[in-house]
């Protein structure tokens, strides 16, 4: 009887990780949100701690000027993807609903809270 083997010989350093970079089509969703809010927008961090994210920024280096550690940057990333995801669907459903409404308004506070801001 042979016994297969679980693991491999491939060092650690050459497996696939997940990136740690917001995609384009998630900054360019971002920042139509973040240009639509714009006046109502104002910074949570201390006046040159950070770059302040807008419509024009990259998106990742906001996240890296705002985040410290490699795995934070990367969960914002990854959170940012399934909260503009989550932002188009409830987008797309009808807004007769409070319920829907008071969603999406929680999806926005979320997002822009990762991005150092909140309305004001």
């Amino acid at each position: 009887m042979t016994m297969l083997s679980t693991y491999t010989d491939t060092p650690i350093s050459s497996v696939a990780q997940i990136s740690n970079n917001v995609t384009s089509t998630t900054c360019y969703y971002i920042r139509k949100l973040l240009a639509q809010h714009k006046n109502e927008l104002k910074s949570l961090v201390a006046c040159g701690a950070a770059i302040t994210a807008d419509e024009k920024s990259d998106l990742n280096h906001v996240l890296e000027s705002l985040y410290l550690e490699d795995l934070e940057i990367c969960l914002m990333a990854r959170e940012l993807e399934v909260l503009a995801q989550l932002h188009r669907s409830l987008s797309t459903q009808t807004m007769s609903s409070m319920s829907i409404s008071g969603q999406l308004v929680e999806v926005e506070r979320r997002i822009f809270w990762i991005l150092g801001l909140k309305k004001a």
